[in-house]
């Protein structure tokens, strides 16, 4: 017999924990007397989750860790399946984490056909290995997608397919207006704000802060721009050190990524969230990225999509540059920055057009919809 007063969460990363925290809060404002359990980190506990296995375990990356991680993952999936199939929840959200998720799906509807499951973040088939359609349709029954193209993806099966918006839209907020921060970091207003995003890891920042050294030492001596570099919070303080900057340029704290994005005219970023943020705030952005030529061959040959940046991505088209891999040269970041700086007509169509992407990103609340969603199928 189902128990609908229990429901399970699971959500194998950080990333996953925020947005499962976001949901586990919604759902206790409406339905207090809901038993949540399933795996979770440190936010989603503060929100009331029962944890049966902690996120903090599965938090890695790469090819490399997941071999050397097999056998916590596996603990993991076994752990969470025999808690589920005992409890018999009447329904269990899964966040992320695709490949996980769909076998534990696979494995949960064996056991239990009648328990709900429902999937929040689509895996990307639109990007790689499309074929993975079949297995989704079969085990979810909701789809809860975040961009805004997807539901038409699954539009020919039998599915309740839903967009919910982007979670990174409730992440918005600006602490410090405009006159405030300029006085904050001593940054005049009289020039031009161009902020680089380099990325969160240390690896990559390895990659690209020679090319982007070597862009800083030629662009500052234009002198009517001020340089940014924003700092991960992943990073330690003196992580930029090493590097031949030019002493006028600013590093400031990811505490104020919005602010720093909001006000700068260009942003130079790695590609991953931050190109979504850039279209969020309408910012016209570089967008670039490097890795090893083994990884780089190896995604070539999965991954089937055009661009590899957000914002162009849901536009279909390319409106912000990217700089990939032999492509990202001091000499081509110069040529797209001045391309923008010296062109207003450029510049303002690429602000329409992020703009354009901004309204197709939805509304704030996706975790309050996914919520919803939850609730829907327990009744």
């Amino acid at each position: 017999m189902m128990d609908k007063e229990l429901i399970y969460i699971t959500a194998g990363e950080e990333s996953g924990d925020l947005l499962g925290s976001e949901v586990i809060s919604h759902i206790r404002r409406i339905r207090p007397e809901i038993v949540i359990k399933g795996i979770g980190g440190k936010k989603m506990v503060e929100n009331g989750l029962l944890p049966v296995f902690r996120t903090e375990k599965l938090g890695f990356m790469g090819f490399l860790e997941l071999i050397k991680h097999f056998f916590v993952i596996k603990r993991a999936f076994k752990t969470i399946l025999k808690n589920i199939i005992n409890d018999k929840p009447s329904v269990v959200l899964m966040i992320d984490f695709s490949e996980f998720h769909i076998k534990l799906a696979k494995k949960i509807k064996q056991a239990l056909p009648d328990t709900k499951i429902i999937k929040y973040v689509s895996p990307q088939i639109w990007a790689s290995r499309e074929k993975r359609i079949e297995e989704i349709v079969k085990y979810y029954d909701c789809l809860c997608c975040i961009l805004p193209f997807e539901p038409e993806i699954y539009s020919a099966y039998p599915i309740d397919c839903r967009f919910v918006g982007h979670p990174l839209l409730d992440k918005y907020k600006i602490g410090l207006m405009y006159d405030e921060f300029i006085e904050k970091f001593s940054i005049s207003e009289d020039k031009t704000i161009i902020s680089i995003f380099p990325g969160s890891r240390k690896q990559e920042i390895k990659k690209h802060m020679g090319v982007i050294s070597q862009y800083l030492n030629s662009m500052s001596k234009r002198g009517d721009i001020e340089f940014i570099i924003c700092r991960s919070g992943n990073l330690p303080k003196h992580v930029f050190d090493r590097y031949d900057l030019p002493p006028s340029v600013k590093i400031i704290p990811s505490e104020y990524q919005w602010e720093i994005m909001s006000y700068s005219g260009i942003v130079l970023c790695k590609s991953g969230t931050s190109t979504l943020q850039t279209a969020i705030t309408e910012t016209p952005s570089i967008v670039f990225y490097k890795v090893n030529p083994i990884s780089f061959m190896i995604a070539k040959m999965i991954v089937k999509i055009k661009y590899i940046s957000l914002p162009n991505i849901i536009a279909g088209k390319q409106i912000n540059p990217e700089l990939i891999q032999d492509d990202f040269t001091a000499k081509n970041l110069i040529h797209e920055t001045e391309k923008l700086l010296d062109n207003e007509d450029i510049y303002n169509l690429r602000k329409s057009e992020l703009k354009e992407v901004n309204k197709l990103l939805g509304n704030q609340g996706a975790g309050k919809r996914v919520a919803q969603a939850v609730l829907e199928y327990i009744s």
